[in-house]
């Protein structure tokens, strides 16, 4: 990833009521085109589909007046159970879902609108931003799995779920793009695109942000550190001195790698990932919204260490009783990869 800021691609408030389907032919270009980053800027240019938020808000919501609100993170490993997942988080009677790894028209998750799905059935409004356009059907396991089933869309991202009216939007590029675009980066899928974040205001009796984040799995601390200091950029001109919340999924591996465990984990984890150092010069804290424990979940098939790597980080914001929920249906199957991570905020 370069460091050099000017490379970075630039925030959008835009917002739109449909994002734009990519085209067969932009599709057979992106896989015929050889694999450059000048390719790959042009391509991600003409999509269009990275340029707005789309936002569909729910009739008759109203203002924040609860001075107590619980907020979600979650990586929904491409929302694959929608209706287990919004059980669960109904269950757990979320306010605001901060979610990340969201398809839309994917063969994986049923070519569903991931998004939209979950909007209606916990009756929420929404906000969805594409992270990358999927230029085939995911990883390995998915290639599998799913062959000879075509993507209606091909769509990957983020997405903030509301019980309160949206004001405003944003989408918060973390990179310049490109980096699954190699194939010799990205072995088991090609995609156009890169991290970012989507950012939500909303109608309370001051403006609070919540952000939901997904930095780059493929890199180190360093890189991590790279994206957060973009990403505080763009907060800090978006955001001014407003409070906010940030939840999402950091890949922060650098925490199990140095050996961190138990409190060290909430106490010194700019010890192992500078990224934490940044988060608290900007006025950001972590302590109160964030256990220790790990939130990575293994599958069957899989068998890793498990890690701590979904957060909360909140500015000028009241938290308490934060929570680590087990992604799991009633009969105890897996729901996501990741837990869901819950919080409470209180405003007076």
């Amino acid at each position: 990833m370069s460091n050099n800021p000017s490379s970075f691609r630039q925030y959008s408030t835009q917002i739109s009521s449909a994002l734009p389907k990519p085209a067969l032919e932009w599709r057979a270009r992106a896989f015929e085109t050889s694999v450059t980053q000048e390719n790959h800027d042009r391509l991600l240019s003409e999509s269009k589909v990275f340029d707005a938020v789309r936002i569909i808000e729910k009739k008759d919501q109203k203002a924040l007046t609860k001075k107590n609100i619980r907020i979600a993170s979650w990586n929904l490993e491409r929302c694959k159970k929608i209706k287990p997942s919004a059980e669960l988080i109904k269950k757990n009677k979320v306010d605001i879902c901060l979610l990340t790894e969201m398809d839309l028209g994917m063969a994986r998750s049923q070519n569903l609108d991931t998004t939209s799905v979950m909007s209606d059935l916990l009756n929420m409004s929404q906000a969805y931003a594409v992270e990358f356009i999927e230029l085939g059907l995911g990883d390995k396991k998915e290639q599998q799995e799913f062959n000879g089933i075509s993507n209606s869309w091909g769509l990957h991202g983020n997405g903030i779920l509301s019980s309160f009216p949206i004001v405003q939007s944003a989408v918060l590029p973390l990179d310049p793009g490109g980096l699954w675009f190699n194939q010799e980066t990205a072995i088991d899928q090609r995609r156009i695109g890169g991290r970012m974040a989507v950012a939500v205001c909303l109608l309370v009796s001051n403006p609070v942000w919540f952000v939901a984040v997904h930095y780059e799995s493929l890199l180190g601390p360093k890189e991590r550190e790279l994206e957060t200091q973009n990403l505080l950029q763009q907060i800090h001109s978006l955001c001014g001195d407003s409070p906010v919340m940030i939840g999402g999924d950091f890949n922060c591996r650098g925490l199990l790698e140095k050996g961190l465990k138990g409190i060290e984990i909430l106490n010194r984890p700019q010890d192992a990932e500078p990224m934490f150092q940044s988060f608290l010069e900007h006025g950001f804290e972590w302590k109160d919204s964030n256990l220790s424990e790990p939130t990575t979940r293994n599958h069957p098939w899989i068998n890793e260490p498990l890690k701590k790597i979904d957060w909360f980080f909140t500015k000028g914001l009241k938290c308490s009783n934060p929570i680590v929920i087990p992604a799991v249906d009633e009969t105890n199957e897996n729901l996501s990869d990741h837990e869901m991570i819950l919080v409470d905020v209180s405003f007076d």
